[in-house]
């Protein structure tokens, strides 16, 4: 310590107490680091080794049949049995709550692999109910009695069988700021106004009586479009996204659909959107958990798709924290060997050390998902990763999620708690372990809005930090504290605490080939890596929709940015939507602590007059 920066000279009775204060801190300070050590060189605990030594053991003696299916719907199905392994009520408990089987033995699942006619019908033989079949025949979203499982993945065109996937809004007579905060009043004051532009939006619902509602206070036009049978069920806040595109954008025309009930289904009204309805601009909210994060999945190819066909797309960045607020709930690296564990495990696995010889990282905001995720294509990975999540002694597993990567799977390991009273808890330890034979590969652990005690940038995903998506991160309306006045950027105007940051690092193009052969990790710069979030918009703002006055987060951003787009669109019908998004970049207010483009807001905020000034000059 440097002891020359004291600027003023002390008596010497209060130098003398703050030099034994300053001894006592450094003590402490020793004690604490010591401690700390002590307890990184006791874990993994024998409790914990002998725990995980069980659950590996477990998987490595699956049948190939038991291997096509997600270790949630496993253990679920074993305790349905009474064949539960002794010692591991949590796991168990974690499994229950994750797959939701129903009073009369049914559980809501996804089907991968090929939705043959074969499939269907054998659904309906065991006794189940097909909700929805995805447009490219790779899965079916189906409700089945439980005792039926293993019977429906006997069959050759089922790849795979998990839980129902779990997705969520990125949501942190009135007019919302952002027509202001985003200089678009004097837009529409000039004669742009949106009109003869198309917007087309995603998000959870919008049900036919807040619709209505809406459309008799003037808070969206008479002429709004719900696609037939796309309402949705949730909270409404597809309306409340339309509210805001409608205050911005007041002469465009407004479609909806809904991103539920699957990840599929979504990717099909993306393409409707386009293909049938002709939207020239596309924008939704939802994050499904289990996207891929290095490389476009289902849903980002849809949305290459409709960008291909002209369309330009915006998505919420996600609200899973930033590392410059100490948010993040995310850690992103390579697999490093951790700390041997004693007595080994099985089939050689290796604890992930996450920094300092630690191996494992630790909740300190409680949260219902856990994902870990690594850096092996889509659909055919076969490099083995495991998933535990720990009490915060680290003496007993909470969640196990061991999944059989023999390349027909993702590389993804999810631990999920469905029941929102009963989260993981803070403390929480998070273990990653790695087979003998598995490749060293990237890692990806997101926590879902926890936070974590050793975190790193990253935390924006899927189809949201796809490679044509417009990604978006938001910006309090009145950050600058100066009331309903344009935004002025700089650190007057930084991005909300809870902003998902980026960048986005892909490691295989949407088709599942290597960008980089052979180079797989951050280490040695495999990949590339693409500059998320794209831009920046207001949230916070006011909305008549229930629930969302006003709307924070990234889900009120993303319908600025869009509803600035359409201004563009309608001074310059000609514009591409490449030339579009130029518009907008080139044009974008600089906000933050750092100058130029950063992980934190891209390349700042959008502003109206200066992207349309800029269009109609260029």
């Amino acid at each position: 310590m440097n002891f020359k920066k004291l600027h003023s000279k002390a008596p010497r009775a209060s130098r003398l107490f703050a030099l034994t204060a300053l001894s006592a801190a450094c003590v402490a300070a020793s004690h604490a680091e010591t401690t700390a050590a002590a307890a990184r060189a006791a874990f993994p605990t024998a409790q914990a080794t002998s725990q995980i030594a069980q659950l590996l053991n477990e998987k490595l003696d699956r049948t190939a049949l038991q291997a096509k299916l997600d270790s949630q719907l496993w253990y679920t199905l074993q305790a349905s049995r009474g064949q539960a392994m002794s010692g591991m009520a949590d796991v168990y408990a974690s499994a229950a709550d994750a797959t939701g089987v129903d009073a009369s033995g049914r559980v809501k699942v996804k089907i991968s692999g090929t939705a043959s006619q074969r499939v269907l019908s054998k659904i309906a033989a065991i006794g189940g109910t097909v909700q929805y079949v995805a447009s490219k025949k790779t899965s079916v979203l189906a409700t089945i009695p439980l005792a039926q499982v293993e019977a429906l993945a006997a069959l050759p065109d089922v790849q795979r069988i998990a839980p129902a996937p779990a997705y969520r809004t990125n949501v942190g007579a009135l007019t919302s700021q952002g027509y202001i905060a985003h200089g678009a009043n004097t837009v529409v004051a000039g004669g742009h106004d949106g009109t003869g532009v198309r917007v087309g939006v995603l998000s959870d619902s919008a049900s036919p009586s807040i619709v209505a509602t809406l459309i008799s206070s003037g808070d969206l036009p008479p002429d709004v479009t719900v696609l037939p049978g796309q309402a949705g069920s949730g909270e409404d806040e597809g309306a409340a996204m339309m509210e805001i595109i409608h205050d911005v954008a007041p002469g465009a025309k407004l479609f909806f659909a809904t991103a539920d009930p699957t990840d599929a289904a979504f990717a099909d009204n993306i393409r409707t959107l386009r293909d049938t309805y002709h939207c020239d601009i596309i924008v939704d909210d939802v994050t499904y958990f289990d996207e891929g994060v290095f490389q476009d999945g289902e849903i980002a190819q849809a949305v290459n798709d409709v960008t291909a066909d002209g369309a330009l797309y915006f998505s919420a960045a996600g609200n899973s924290g930033n590392v410059t607020f100490g948010t993040t709930g995310t850690w992103e690296g390579d697999f490093t060997p951790g700390p041997a564990s004693g007595p080994p495990l099985p089939a050689g696995y290796t604890l992930h050390n996450f920094a300092s010889g630690q191996a494992y990282d630790a909740l300190t905001v409680a949260t219902q998902y856990i994902l870990a995720k690594w850096s092996d294509p889509l659909g055919a990975s076969t490099n083995d990763y495991d998933l535990f999540v720990l009490n915060a002694a680290g003496t007993s597993v909470l969640c196990s999620s061991v999944n059989v990567q023999s390349g027909a799977s993702d590389p993804t390991e999810f631990c999920r708690r469905n029941n929102s009273a009963n989260p993981f808890p803070v403390g929480a330890r998070i273990v990653i372990a790695k087979k003998a034979s598995a490749a060293t590969r990237a890692l990806h652990l997101d926590t879902e809005r926890g936070a974590l005690t050793i975190g790193t940038s990253g935390a924006t995903f899927g189809h949201n930090a796809g490679t044509q998506t417009v990604t978006l991160a938001a910006t309090y309306w009145a950050s600058a504290h100066t009331g309903t006045k344009p935004f002025v950027g700089g650190t007057a105007n930084p991005i909300e605490t809870f902003s998902s940051d980026g960048p986005r690092k892909y490691f295989y193009n949407a088709d599942g080939t290597p960008i980089t052969p052979g180079n797989f990790l951050f280490g040695t710069n495999g990949g590339e890596t693409l500059v998320k979030p794209t831009i920046t918009a207001a949230d916070g703002v006011s909305t008549k929709t229930p629930l969302f006055l006003p709307f924070f987060g990234t889900s009120a951003a993303a319908p600025h940015a869009a509803a600035v787009a359409a201004l563009v669109k309608s001074a310059r019908p000609d514009y591409t939507n490449t030339q579009i998004l130029n518009a907008l970049q080139a044009t974008a207010l600089d906000d933050g602590a750092t100058v130029g483009v950063d992980r934190d807001s891209g390349y700042g905020i959008v502003m109206a007059p200066a992207a349309v000034s800029y269009a109609i000059s260029h």
